[in-house]
């Protein structure tokens, strides 16, 4: 798991303004000025290291909105799916 999470941590940089970077956790989140917080945390798991990317809806007000915004989500997750896809095989290539 080590190694994975130096991966991921390689060039995360550090905590700001819209960014948490917490490499004794393993977890990076970075979010927007409305809804939008996407969480990378890293753990063990029994078959190796577990990757995981949430997205979470963090609007104050108007918390509907966004599903409106983004066209209902409409293929949203396959996006999502893929670009996290491409994103562990890149942190393969680093391994």
């Amino acid at each position: 798991m080590e190694t994975v999470k130096d991966a991921l941590f390689r060039d995360a940089g550090e905590s700001g303004g819209h960014r948490l970077v917490d490499r004794e956790q393993g977890v990076i989140a970075y979010w927007g000025d409305w809804w939008y917080r996407g969480e990378d945390t890293v753990t063990a798991h029994p078959q190796g290291t577990l990757l995981r990317h949430r997205v979470y809806n963090i609007a104050r007000q108007g918390n509907w909105a966004p599903y409106l915004a983004n066209k209902m989500f409409i293929g949203y997750r396959a996006r999502l799916e893929a670009s996290l896809r491409d994103r562990i095989a890149q942190l393969e290539t680093q391994l």
